[in-house]
This record gives C-alpha cells, sequence and structure tokens, in this order.
C-alpha cells in the first residue's frame, strides 16, 4: 500500500501502538487503515496480549504479504490487560516525536494522523499536547454508523480526578505528554488516557479535531469501557472498595508534586487519603465548583464522595 507525502509538514516519526487480544475477526480492516493514512511518517507497533486465537498470525501474515516489514514491530506476552499492555508498547517506542493509540477493531479514516500533526506543529512543543479525534460508534458490521455525541464540558483539571472525557483509541500525544505518561506506575492508575487527561489538565494543551476521523467499533467483545457493560463492573468495584480515584491522585501527586501550583495541590489533597474523614468527604461534596457537567452524574459523584467511597 502507498502512503500519500502530507506536502508543506515536517514529517516527524508517529508511533501507532496496537494491543491486541482475540481480534482475529476485525484486526486486519484496522491494520489497513493505518496503512491508508496520508501521513507517511509511521511505525506501528503491536503487542499481542495472550490472545488465544489467530490474531498474531493475522497480523504477521499481513505484514508479510503486504512487505511492511520496515513500518512494523510485532511483540507477544502474557495477558496483562490493555493498559499495561500499552505500558509496554510505550516502552518499546521510545522514539520518535508522536505516539497514538489504537483499538483492534476499530476503522481510521485517511487524514486523522496529518491533521493530528498538523495541529500539533502550531502549538509549543514544550509542553503536554493531546489530540482527540472525534468518532462515530459502528455496530459489529459497519452497516450502522452515528456520531458520538460531545458536549462542551469546559474541561480542567478538578474535573480531571473524577471524569475523563478523552478515548484512548483516539488519542495522538506529543513527546512532553509521553515523557510524564510512561513514568507512571500502571499497576497504580486506572487507565493510561484517564491519567494522560489529568496530566495534560495539568500542564499542557488539548483539542478535540473538527471532524470524525475514526469509527469506534461496538461489539461484545470490546476491550474499551466506553462498552456500556463494562462500566458496570467499575461501579461494582467502587463500591466494594477499589477507590481508583484515590489511586490515581497518590500516583499523580507522587510523579508531579514539584510541578503542580498550589490551587493543583489543594484539588490533589483531597482525593489521596485512603482512610475517611469527614472533613475531607465534606469538602470534596461541597466544592463550589462542578466536579462534572452532567447534573445527573455530579450528584452521584457527590454522593459518593459524601459516603467516602471516591
Amino acid at each position: 500500500m502507498k502512503r500519500k507525502k502530507l506536502l508543506g509538514t515536517k514529517m516527524e516519526q508517529i508511533n501507532v501502538l496496537v494491543s491486541t487480544y482475540n481480534g482475529e475477526k476485525y484486526i486486519e480492516e484496522q491494520l489497513k487503515s493505518i496503512d491508508c493514512q496520508t501521513y507517511s511518517n509511521v511505525h506501528v507497533y503491536v503487542r499481542d496480549d495472550g490472545s488465544t486465537d489467530h490474531t498474531v498470525e493475522l497480523v504477521n501474515r499481513y505484514i508479510r504479504e503486504n512487505e511492511l516489514s520496515d513500518k512494523y514491530t510485532v511483540a507477544t506476552g502474557e495477558n496483562i490487560g490493555f493498559s499495561k499492555s500499552f505500558h509496554l508498547l510505550m516502552q518499546m517506542a521510545d522514539s520518535g516525536e508522536y505516539w497514538a493509540f489504537c483499538d483492534q477493531d476499530d476503522v481510521w479514516y485517511p487524514n486523522k494522523l496529518s491533521n493530528a500533526v498538523k495541529w500539533m506543529q502550531t502549538q509549543k512543543n514544550d509542553i503536554p499536547l493531546l489530540y482527540q479525534s472525534k468518532i462515530a460508534i459502528g455496530n459489529s458490521d459497519l452497516s450502522e454508523i452515528v456520531p458520538y455525541k460531545y458536549e462542551n464540558y469546559n474541561y480542567n483539571f478538578q474535573k480531571a480526578f473524577t471524569s475523563n472525557i478523552f478515548f484512548g483509541f483516539a488519542m495522538v500525544i506529543n513527546r512532553e505528554l509521553y515523557d510524564r505518561l510512561i513514568r507512571a506506575d500502571f499497576d497504580q492508575i486506572k487507565y493510561h488516557d484517564w491519567f494522560a487527561a489529568i496530566i495534560v489538565s495539568a500542564f499542557g494543551k488539548y483539542v478535540f479535531s473538527e471532524e470524525i476521523e475514526a469509527v469506534h467499533r461496538q461489539h461484545e467483545n470490546n476491550a474499551s469501557p466506553l462498552y456500556f457493560f463494562k462500566k458496570i463492573p467499575d461501579g461494582i468495584r467502587l463500591l466494594r472498595g477499589d477507590n481508583f480515584y484515590t489511586r490515581n491522585a497518590r500516583e499523580f501527586d507522587r510523579l508531579f508534586l514539584s510541578e503542580m501550583d498550589d490551587g493543583q495541590k489543594e484539588i490533589c489533597t483531597l482525593f489521596i487519603n485512603e482512610k475517611y474523614s469527614l472533613k475531607t468527604a465534606v469538602k470534596k461534596t461541597f466544592y463550589p465548583k462542578r466536579w462534572n457537567m452532567s447534573l445527573s452524574v455530579e450528584f452521584i459523584l457527590r454522593a459518593l464522595m459524601l459516603i467516602g467511597k471516591i
């Protein structure tokens, strides 16, 4: 497959990170959409997370048949979950200027990466940058596709501690964000995209694309928590005492305490204590600014804060 050169843009390398797990049904279609990108300086890193089907065989066959061995690096390993798998992919892909996370069963439109680089190159490159592609949601065979509705969240640092508006499979990040994100202990943080959201809301800048640039395929085997029923176990774990809000905050405090301003430190401090404190719970519950733009979610968050679940 031939990629078109993006005229007028310095061709800095983008590393596309693909974590696969039992993805034989859709993986080839996604790889084709990556290789049809108009941006040409792309290296694709694939790590298989312990598949029991023919995913690895199909990936290697695709690379061989399309003579793409110089554009791909493939690794296999035991099943550790998609977020930790992406951390290993980040470690593998330590050169380049940009990193794009990718689901095995989505489809990218051709200008996704070139649009990301165009925006990145208009920004200061010494701060964390995050480019989020707008997406559409498709059914399993993509016969039905509808735009995903984004709200104007006015996303900021305090909202980042209680919610994440970014989808990892649609993100492109720069070197400054990569260097901070890769330092995180992925055994402690909830999701890599959520932790990236906290980092960029504290120290950097983000943007949503003007147009839809990818289709997220919804089916019963999605690893992404965008799939509705994947969110239920998270809620159960939270009620049982797995306070991933605290784990995120403690890890952020460990890594970036010296970089935070006083207001950021105050927000972070509200979430880092594991033991219940009525004083802290009341502060969070009656915090004068919004934690979330959705009124229903805001009510639930504050109720959980009051009883010490957040």
